[in-house]
């Protein structure tokens, strides 16, 4: 019979501890993971566009993880509050942002305070597609941008209804390049730009897409992105006017730099289940948003590649040096 001394003892608990630690961090912390709730930040008001898509999405991945995926509202600076607050936590998947990528692809370069990069946060996918463009009342005289700046020459200090920095620079750059002159009115969600809409608190307004909802009281004279429509077909882009500043955004779950890929893989895995989800279905059928699921190595690359094309835009626009 073998006797166990104290010196072999030892060496069997070394052993041990040489295995678990050649065992990757990401992987053991993904074997447990999630085992409490997850809050799911998100830089707009509770109501808008944004909101909406993230609730449904937080239903579905909760459902998905067997844990409370709880969604706390963090308005500010086109999201850049919230995504702050994102870069601060623990990158143990247990806080998450869902939000456009547009805080990190184009509000950096319009905004003083604001200097995200891609490298600054991991990816956990992408799951719905803004249709945004330039809404107002569907009784204005005004159907394009071509038309509006005819109006707005007429109308001098007309409003214009902005809630993040990117949607300042659409205005801006058509004001300059016409002599308008546009008074912006600030907004913090999707919901308090349809109210000032339905209220003609403003002539015309930047939307995320939530204006397609409101099909009898509301239209769309231009789409800012480098795609027209699908819920208004007709349309132009604002490229299409003569304006060189198309940008596309997604709804993205960002997570804190350092957030180990298994973990990214369950919360995309998780966000990916929505794209089949009836209920997730109902609420971006009823408010027209385009369902387009991009896994993690595919929202990496689009934030990578939205990134360059939206530099691009501002050098041009001459934003940025």
């Amino acid at each position: 019979m073998k006797t166990i001394t104290k010196r072999s003892l030892l060496g069997f608990a070394a052993s041990i501890l040489i295995s678990a630690n050649m065992i990757p961090a990401g992987t053991a912390l993904a074997d447990d993971y999630p085992n409490g709730p997850i809050t799911m930040l998100v830089g707009y008001g509770a109501g808008g566009q944004t909101d909406l898509v993230a609730r449904a999405a937080a239903k579905v991945m909760s459902d998905q993880l067997g844990v409370p995926v709880n969604v706390v509202n963090k308005p500010g600076a086109g999201g850049a509050v919230a995504a702050r607050d994102l870069k601060s936590a623990k990158p143990n998947g247990y806080t998450i942002l869902f939000h456009s990528n547009s805080v990190v692809n184009s509000a950096p370069f319009i905004m003083k305070n604001i200097d995200f990069t891609p490298d600054d946060f991991e990816y956990a996918g992408m799951i719905t597609a803004y249709q945004v463009g330039m809404a107002t009342q569907k009784d204005q005289p005004f159907n394009t941008i071509a038309e509006y700046v005819a109006w707005a020459k007429q109308n001098p200090g007309s409003s214009y209804g902005a809630l993040s920095p990117e949607a300042r620079l659409y205005i801006n750059e058509i004001a300059k390049k016409n002599d308008l002159d546009i008074n912006i009115v600030p907004l913090r969600s999707g919901s308090e730009m349809i109210n000032a809409l339905l209220g003609k608190q403003v002539a015309l307004a930047f939307s995320g897409g939530i204006h397609y909802r409101y099909p009898d009281e509301l239209k769309t004279i231009s789409a800012l992105t480098t795609f027209r429509h699908p819920s208004a077909p007709d349309v132009p882009t604002v490229e299409e006017e003569g304006y060189p500043l198309g940008m596309d955004s997604r709804t993205t779950v960002f997570a804190p730099k350092g957030t180990p890929r298994p973990i990214l893989d369950r919360l995309s895995a998780a966000l990916k289940a929505a794209e089949t989800d009836a209920d997730f279905a109902r609420v971006t059928k009823a408010a027209n948003i385009p369902i387009k699921y991009l896994g993690v190595d595919e929202a990496y690359k689009e934030m990578a590649d939205t990134y360059a094309k939206n530099k691009g835009i501002m050098k041009s626009a001459g934003l940025i040096e």
